[in-house]
């Protein structure tokens, strides 16, 4: 099982059940499904080998990683707060990424050669009147679907592997499923 397995089984379920948001300008897991598809495209046409997140949690969160899921890349959510080395040094690990980066700390991130965009820009190319080609369906349950780097507090940060099979038995197995 992987994340894009749990996305399509709660958008064929449940395709107008809002996935997060509030009632009136919230995401449907349809709407979920196709963001992360749309995005896919964009992230396998720009060639990128990892979608860094570097913004606070909001909607455009749950659709990079299931747009990344479904890109067969890696997500790598960085801490926004991090001062502006410590992302160098981060960033340095993931040179082929596109970051989303708030527009506070963009400055921080730097040029590097990255494609940059904005939490909304990332909603913009995601959009479903974008279109694009969703690709191959991912199936491989032990692909790296996040790396997740630890505070560093006492050290330089660490990434820890988690994969779909880590991911989606989590979801199974702690809550019961659309609930």
């Amino acid at each position: 099982m992987n994340l894009m397995m749990l996305l399509d089984m709660a958008a064929a379920g449940f395709d107008d059940r809002i996935a997060f948001g509030t009632h009136d300008h919230g995401v449907t897991y349809a709407e979920l499904l196709v963001r992360a598809q749309v995005g896919a495209a964009q992230l396998r046409e720009l060639g990128v080998e990892h979608l860094v997140y570097v913004a606070t949690n909001g909607p455009e969160f749950p659709v990079a990683l299931f747009a990344a899921a479904r890109a067969e890349i890696p997500l790598v959510p960085m801490n926004y707060r991090l001062g502006q080395d410590q992302l160098h040094e981060l960033l340095a690990k993931h040179p082929s990424s596109l970051v989303v980066v708030e527009e506070e700390v963009r400055a921080l991130v730097g040029e590097a050669g990255r494609a940059r965009v904005t939490p909304s820009e990332w909603m913009a190319m995601t959009d479903p009147a974008r279109g694009g080609d969703p690709g191959p369906e991912p199936f491989d349950p032990d692909a790296i679907a996040l790396l997740l780097y630890t505070s560093g507090t006492t050290a330089a940060p660490k990434a820890a592997v988690l994969r779909h099979r880590h991911l989606s038995s989590y979801v199974m197995t702690t809550v019961e499923f659309a609930r």
